[in-house]
């Protein structure tokens, strides 16, 4: 009898069947590879923020002034003149 039939011929209880050795390599070189894609993507996020707000500051803002967005409750010409003086 060959050992391809003699496999085929056992009886293995569905219960006792666990994904193995096999299994863990698999979910763990995923696990890592998430890791390692989510670390590279958050370097490129700040880079990006980082260049979208260095703009500011190359085009002539003061080190005392702020990169963010303006305050909802001011006015254009409030902080124009604010600006100024």
């Amino acid at each position: 009898m060959s050992p391809t039939l003699v496999l085929a011929d056992s009886q293995i209880p569905p219960e006792t069947v666990t994904p193995g050795v096999l299994g863990f390599i698999v979910v763990a070189l995923i696990g890592f590879v998430l890791y390692f894609l989510m670390k590279s993507m958050l370097g490129k996020l700040q880079t990006v923020r980082g260049k979208e707000f260095g703009e500011d500051k190359a085009a002539g803002a003061e080190p005392g002034e702020s990169a963010g967005p303006p305050d909802p409750g001011v006015t254009t010409e409030e902080r124009e003149s604010n600006g100024s003086s």
